[in-house]
């Protein structure tokens, strides 16, 4: 609101409002009626108003002092001086702030003294009046007299909120003036009034000045004139009867003229200046603030604090881990197949769709055809992809159980399986076409007539771990997988027989290159796994031209190192015993004869190699399976390997290894309850060892006392140091051995390295747990990367895995058994 305006009110406008006296002199009058009569003087001119007042006298003249000092208020009759119509100022009816003196109303930046409400007013009333009596002049004012405050006082004192600051109050102002209140600019003018006079105590902040700017904030601002006028302004609602109070003493108020001199007017001025600097510069900051800020300014004037950001760092990392989660199964369920009945899921091959099923959080496919069965007509001929249509199956072929075993013939004599066996088996942690995973072939056989595949077996957990896809396949054993006679020879084009295991397995690395990427795996990173007499096939596939590009790189344990040596029609004249056996001419009544037949045909010094010391009479008896069919084994291996030697290959493509107690057998342990050094020397004396003179220096190298020290001598001979002397011949063939021991008499048996590799050894000291983190360490490695940690060829070739793995340059007691022409003469033979 602008400044008020100067009129005259009519006189019937004045009469109505002085109809009743004022509460507040009603109160004086009734003080005064109490107080003694030796405080009234009757010299002094006391002016009191009287009920109902005359209309010519209700007229009061307050003299206001000047800045030169004076006495207290004066207070002449109405006869003394004339008022004009130029001097008397007259203010609209309203009611002026800090009107409302009722208790518990909160008044606006309104100094009050210790005594709130009428009391007060009365007391400093009649202060005045004394004062004005006596004309003392240098009497101090009420408000400057602070009397000794007691205990009460000075508690209530402390809790009273100081006066606000210079910020503050500019906030104050502002806020007034963006309400349109022109007390309120009459206010702000006031205080920006210099502050030298000490007359006015300061002032007190209540609860209304502390909380009125949020609320002004969030309550919308009324910009009418209205509710000044309603007296709703800054107080709130009041009665009829403090309304007509407060206009009466306003009236009374504004009736009187101010005195003018030459100070009052320089007041004045310096005054409606100060007035109107103050509303400038009000206004220039409601400018201010009313521009538009662009958002960068804003946060650049936004003081982060610790906590502040820590929580939006909080809400920034959950919000990224949703969106995560998100993606992570948005993008699963997109590139992968969707799950039947939350367990089987489907996957293309060239025959057909096949369904496996979710086993321990990969996916199992167990029992996929790769090949022909192998009977009939297809019985000993080579395996055949299946290229057609008549052999595929329709629908969904559902691949959840594990498919029957390649007929074999067990360690006790059984023969156990079927002919039509050529299945795999599939184990994938993903099922997807994105990000493919590399490929580990287990090849498994206790011998080369079975059992197969024995430890060999893919584990669930460890595909998914160690993000790989495991392929474990069946393939022909004994006599359904190595014969070789005259007349599979002769119908056969290139004329050819024998080997069909390693047919077997070709049509598998076959198969996987066509179909392998459609359970998630790459094509470009197979790798081998043999073990045993798998391993020894997986060695001898390798030197095979027929298995160029169908693998990576090859993993061989405890393998054989003796190799077919021999031609094809020598093996060919071995074998004839078996057609004289079955009483077949030609290869038709080879294929007619039933699987018992063929089995009770093979001799049994085919079937068994004896793991125990060298003994005379090994040499002429010893059966070789595979051949230089001319086919897939062309020539022996050492020839490559002689060959390769010439060209050093910076990655490995074959790793050989074993254990160090590899020819343990329950058997051999049972023969003595305890072997004792005497027990021992005595069975070195009665074998081929014995009979060479090699007893002394055997036992004197092994410190011979234990049955470990047997193990260990059986298995330098049959297996590690015959298994060392091939990977010499081959410069980039690492070699390793397993030292770490379990058990009562600590043995690290053959199938150590394979158990720890799949996950299935259980360590039981920290010893052996470390043990089983490096040995999967160095196999998991080499499938990724395609190299073995610590192996240093050509100086450092020899790895020893016990807790940890450790190369060294190589086996001195090796050299002993070459030297002496027990290895490789004495070779295990599988």
């Amino acid at each position: 609101m602008g400044e008020l305006e100067e009129k005259e009110t009519p006189p019937t406008e004045t009469t109505a409002t002085l109809d009743e006296p004022k509460e507040t002199d009603k109160m004086l009058d009734s003080k005064k009626q109490d107080e003694p009569e030796a405080k009234s003087k009757p010299n002094s001119p006391q002016v009191s108003k009287p009920a109902t007042p005359e209309p010519a006298k209700a007229e009061e003249i307050i003299d206001i002092p000047t800045a030169n000092g004076g006495g207290g208020a004066t207070v002449t009759a109405p006869e003394e001086k004339k008022i004009s119509k130029e001097e008397r100022e007259v203010k609209p009816k309203k009611i002026p702030i800090g009107g409302l003196k009722l208790p518990g109303f909160f008044m606006k930046n309104k100094p009050k003294p210790d005594g709130d409400g009428a009391e007060g007013e009365l007391l400093a009333k009649e202060e005045e009046n004394n004062k004005e009596a006596n004309g003392d002049a240098a009497a101090a004012p009420v408000a400057e007299q602070k009397p000794r405050a007691g205990l009460g006082q000075r508690l209530r004192s402390f809790f009273v909120r100081k006066p606000a600051a210079e910020k503050e109050k500019d906030i104050e102002k502002e806020k007034q003036l963006s309400n349109g209140d022109a007390d309120a600019k009459s206010e702000a003018t006031a205080e920006a009034a210099p502050a030298d006079s000490t007359d006015a105590p300061p002032q007190k902040r209540g609860l209304l000045n502390a909380i009125k700017l949020p609320i002004a904030n969030m309550m919308p601002k009324k910009k009418s004139g209205e509710d000044v006028e309603l007296g709703l302004g800054k107080a709130g609602l009041a009665s009829m009867e403090t309304l007509d109070d407060s206009l009466k003493d306003q009236d009374t108020v504004d009736r009187a003229p101010v005195k003018s001199n030459g100070a009052s007017e320089d007041l004045k001025s310096e005054l409606k200046d100060e007035k109107l600097a103050a509303e400038e510069k009000l206004a220039a900051e409601q400018e201010q603030r009313d521009r538009p800020v662009s958002l960068w300014c804003r946060l650049r004037g936004y003081k982060c604090s610790v906590d502040d950001a820590l929580i939006v760092f909080g809400i920034l990392l959950f919000v990224l881990l949703l969106a995560v989660i998100g993606y992570v199964l948005t993008h699963e369920t997109m590139i992968s197949p969707p799950l039947r009945e939350g367990r089987y899921i489907s996957a293309v091959t060239g025959c057909g769709m096949v369904e496996g099923v979710k086993e321990d959080g990969a996916f199992a496919f167990r029992g996929i055809p790769y090949a022909r069965s192998p009977v009939n007509e297809l019985r000993w001929r080579p395996a055949q992809l299946i290229d057609s249509i008549e052999h595929c199956w329709n629908g969904t072929l559902q691949t959840h159980n594990s498919s029957v075993l390649c007929t074999q013939r067990l360690g006790n004599g059984t023969t156990v399986g079927d002919e039509d066996c050529l299945y795999l088996d599939v184990v994938t942690p993903h099922v997807r076409y994105t990000s493919p995973l590399p490929v580990v072939v287990l090849i498994g056989a206790e011998t080369l007539a079975g059992p197969s595949p024995g430890i060999l077996r893919p584990s669930a957990r460890y595909s998914r771990s160690h993000d790989v896809i495991f392929v474990r396949p069946n393939f022909r054993l004994g006599v359904f997988g190595f014969l070789a006679v005259e007349p599979l020879t002769k119908e056969t084009h290139p004329p050819s027989s024998g080997n069909y295991a390693l047919s077997d397995i070709i049509a598998v690395l076959k198969w996987i290159q066509l179909n392998i990427v459609h359970f998630g795996g790459d094509a470009k990173s197979v790798t081998l796994l043999g073990h045993r007499a798998g391993a020894t096939l997986v060695s001898a596939l390798v030197n095979s031209p027929k298995l160029e590009g169908l693998y990576t790189r090859a993993w061989a344990s405890s393998a054989s190192a003796i190799f077919p040596g021999k031609p094809l029609q020598h093996a060919e004249r071995q074998n004839a015993e078996v057609m004289l056996t079955l009483d077949c001419h030609d290869a038709e009544c080879l294929r007619n004869a039933s699987s018992e037949r063929v089995w009770n045909a093979i001799p049994d010094t085919w079937l068994q190699f004896p793991a125990d010391l060298p003994q005379q009479h090994e040499n002429g008896s010893r059966h070789e399976w595979l051949v230089l069919d001319g086919e897939i084994l062309q020539q022996h291996p050492s020839e490559l390997w002689k060959q390769q030697a010439q060209s050093v290959q910076q990655q490995p493509r074959l790793v050989l290894g074993t254990t160090a107690h590899e020819s343990h057998i329950p058997k051999l342990r049972e023969l003595h309850a305890n072997w004792t050094a005497a027990e021992l020397r005595g069975y070195l004396q009665k074998s081929q060892l014995g009979a060479l003179g090699l007893t002394d220096e055997i036992t004197q190298r092994y410190n011979a006392s234990s049955y470990a020290a047997l193990v260990a001598i059986i298995s330098d001979i049959r297996t590690i140091c015959p298994l060392l002397t091939n990977a010499r011949l081959q410069p980039s063939v690492p070699f390793y051995v397993v030292t770490q021991g379990e058990g009562e008499d600590q043995l690290a048996n053959v199938d150590a390295d394979v158990q720890a590799i799949l996950g299935r050894y259980e360590p039981h000291t920290v010893e052996q747990r470390r043990f089983v983190s490096a040995m999967q360490q160095l196999f998991y490695y080499y499938v990724s990367h395609g190299t073995v940690q610590t192996f240093e060829p050509p100086r450092r070739r020899v790895i020893i895995v016990g807790q940890d793995a450790r190369s060294q340059e190589d086996l001195e007691i090796c050299d002993y058994w070459i030297k002496k022409d027990i290895v490789p003469r004495y070779a295990r033979i599988d």
